[in-house]
């Protein structure tokens, strides 16, 4: 598939330099819903260079990711971590049993993708939660004033010198209400839903629901 090309080794580094750290007051805050649902079991979909993983580990919970990019993984496990194990494996077909986990993680993984495999991706996250379990969702929220708004225009930046299919996926993204957008269109139920970095971040906390067939 495209992401075993596209997230190489090269993608690793601007990763580690331009996406992990602005990303790092989102950690701590999906650390603290985690703990709020007493969650043992972590699943991080689409775990990239598992950052996320390893401060849910220093945390003591038990994390696992999973991402296509051979090239991800490996930085990942090189990396290490307590508690943290890293598989290589689809969103779209996730490797691992059904009522695997306590919670599934999809941070920022949505928006790259067309609706339909959007759609996908919720299926297999609910699929392998537990009955008691949630999904905790971080994505995109389309502040007001855009035009005004910096730090969504440097997002906008960002997401439009991705790569094609990035940028499209977004903008079909933003098109479709964001996280909101998202929520409503396919059912979901929100326990929760807070904001991030100046509100152009949602964390949105789901429980599990059994997936369509």
């Amino acid at each position: 598939m495209a992401w075993k090309t596209r997230y190489g080794s090269l993608a690793v580094r601007l990763y580690r330099a331009l996406i992990d750290p602005p990303l790092w007051p989102l950690r701590p805050k999906i650390v603290q819903i985690c703990r709020e649902l007493e969650a043992c079991d972590v699943l991080d979909i689409a775990s990239a260079t598992g950052a996320q993983c390893r401060v849910l580990g220093q945390a003591g919970i038990r994390a696992t990711g999973v991402d296509l990019s051979e090239a991800m993984i490996q930085a990942a496990q090189h990396r290490g971590g307590k508690n943290t194990t890293y598989v290589l494996g689809s969103a779209y077909e996730l490797p691992f049993p059904d009522g695997s986990f306590d919670a599934s993680l999809l941070i920022l993984a949505l928006h790259e993708h067309s609706d339909k495999e959007r759609s996908i991706m919720l299926r297999e996250a609910f699929r392998v939660l537990r009955p008691a379990g949630a999904l905790i969702i971080a994505e995109y929220t389309e502040p007001s004033r855009t035009r005004l708004h910096v730090p969504w225009q440097v997002i906008r930046l960002i997401e439009r010198t991705a790569g094609i299919d990035h940028s499209a996926g977004f903008r079909d993204f933003v098109a479709r209400g964001c996280l909101d957008g998202l929520i409503e269109r396919h059912g979901l139920n929100a326990l929760g839903e807070s904001p991030s970095h100046f509100g152009t971040i949602g964390i949105a906390t789901i429980p599990w629901r059994k997936p369509a067939t």
